[in-house]
């Protein structure tokens, strides 16, 4: 079975639950991205000038 995120080509690994009916079959990746949806990242910000070529 196919991961049900569209642009996903992998084998589903596991069945989720999403909200009071819906399902959904998720590959590894996308189950571990909606497993820490909750957790908090830091952004990292880096001065526009580094980037500049001259």
């Amino acid at each position: 079975m196919k991961c049900s995120i569209s642009e996903c080509k992998e084998s589903a690994k596991s069945l989720v639950k999403i909200g009071f009916k819906e399902t959904r079959n998720l590959c590894e990746y996308h189950y571990n991205l909606f497993k820490n949806k909750e957790e908090k990242y830091a952004p990292n910000f880096s001065k526009a000038s580094e980037f500049k070529e001259k």
